[in-house]
């Protein structure tokens, strides 16, 4: 089915547990928006998924084309709606597509400062050069030019630097007007306004002031970074009740199995340990290493973020929902977090039985550590299980989701440092 326009006058209040008409999703790489429509099935929200047919944008809520290209999955980091607003990474057809079908205006504050950055002539110059005519001249490219006093030409290589530089250029400006879906959410509090949870980073970009105008909010709380988007670490539910990802949790998790892992070896029979061992030597060297990551780790550690939330009112859940490694130059403290396991990452929605689905990322690391079925089956030992543990207190559905050959697991998460929160892009009811 191809959607052509919805409801009037949305009125969306935040990224916090809500109704949900549903997701905006980007692409089907690896069936993955397959997925998230089956769960939809069941919790009785739609996937309208951007399909590009001849030149044309279409949203499909149904027979989903299938795409192997894990580029361009994002949603949520491209566009936002904040009440019946849409805030946009940039102008392009489909964000005005978007505004059209989901009868949404422009963000005017968003807009205004577009203005002052000179945007809109960007975006003439960059069309002008992408329309300029190639010709070919004895072999060679070169691009034509109109003057006042005749056609000009250019050789094509310099065309080439110049286009590329100004589109360098234009990706910055639009950068530096927009907040990505992955650093901030809207929650709302016990008397039904609005408050708003935002990185530190966007401080480099908007004052407090402009950012109150953007999101519409007097409420806002500033968040340390404990990576480079907050939908990494910290996911709130509803009530004001935020989980926060706890690396030294996790650490504890690891080396809490060791223990059971051992006790349990001892009471194996000798000739039929061996089994365990994979398991037993990957368990102690991730414990190291991760030990060994969280102390180098140059971002904000838990505690930080932990006062944030609750100066601002907010009830933080700790639980183990995160590993990943480093990547970058010590130096020049210029490090960053390759994802390898994540369920902070997540769409949260209250479905029509009022219950809090979660929606999140499956993992691979019980493999990767050599905890097998049969083992997990006899010690009950599993890594990827402790999230369930500590969250089903708050949270009465969960679902995980991997694509086909757990490619999120093994792809988006540790090669493209997002997950499932970054590829939907919420619709209110």
């Amino acid at each position: 089915m191809n959607i052509q326009y919805t409801q009037k006058n949305t009125n969306f209040h935040g990224y916090d547990a809500r109704p949900l008409k549903g997701f905006v999703m980007n692409s089907n790489y690896a069936g993955i928006a397959d997925e998230i429509k089956h769960i939809g099935e069941i919790e009785k929200f739609k996937v309208y998924l951007f399909e590009n047919i001849k030149n044309e944008f279409k949203l499909k809520t149904d027979c989903f084309q299938k795409t192997n290209n894990n580029k361009g999955c994002w949603a949520q980091d491209y566009w936002g709606i904040i009440k019946d607003k849409l805030l946009i990474d940039e102008t392009s057809d489909k964000s005005e597509f978007l505004k059209k079908v989901f009868c949404l205006g422009i963000n005017l504050i968003q807009d205004t400062i577009r203005e002052i950055m000179k945007i809109p002539e960007m975006y003439e110059y960059m069309d002008l050069l992408y329309n300029l005519p190639v010709v070919n001249k004895n072999g060679k490219e070169f691009i034509e030019i109109l003057t006042p006093d005749g056609k000009e030409y250019i050789d094509k290589v310099i065309y080439d630097i110049e286009f590329a530089k100004n589109e360098e250029l234009l990706k910055k400006a639009l950068n530096q007007t927009h907040i990505k879906g992955g650093n901030y959410f809207l929650t709302q509090n016990k008397d039904g306004n609005n408050e708003l949870l935002i990185g530190e980073n966007e401080l480099k970009k908007f004052d407090i002031d402009t950012i109150k105008q953007i999101f519409l909010t007097d409420n806002v709380h500033i968040i340390p970074q404990a990576d480079f988007h907050l939908d990494l670490f910290i996911r709130p539910l509803k009530d004001k009740k935020v989980l926060l990802a706890d690396d030294n949790m996790m650490l504890d998790e690891i080396k809490k199995a060791i223990k059971e892992l051992t006790q349990h070896i001892v009471k194996t029979p000798v000739k039929e340990r061996n089994k365990y061992k994979d398991a037993f030597i990957n368990l102690n060297i991730y414990a190291k290493q991760f030990e060994e990551i969280m102390r180098r780790n140059p971002y904000a550690k838990t505690d930080e973020v932990e006062k944030a939330l609750l100066d601002g009112g907010y009830e933080p859940i700790r639980v183990p929902a995160r590993i990943f490694e480093l990547y970058g130059d010590d130096s020049d403290n210029k490090v960053n977090l390759k994802q390898l396991h994540n369920y902070i990452n997540a769409n949260v929605l209250i479905n029509d039985k009022n219950e809090l689905v979660y929606i999140t990322n499956r993992s691979n690391l019980d493999e990767k550590l050599g905890l097998t079925e049969e083992i997990k089956r006899e010690t009950g030992i599993s890594i990827e299980d402790t999230f369930i543990k500590y969250a089903k207190r708050y949270i009465d559905k969960i679902y995980f989701v991997s694509g086909e050959n757990n490619e999120i697991a093994k792809q988006l998460l540790p090669e493209q440092g997002g997950a499932i929160h970054c590829m939907c892009m919420e619709i209110p009811q």
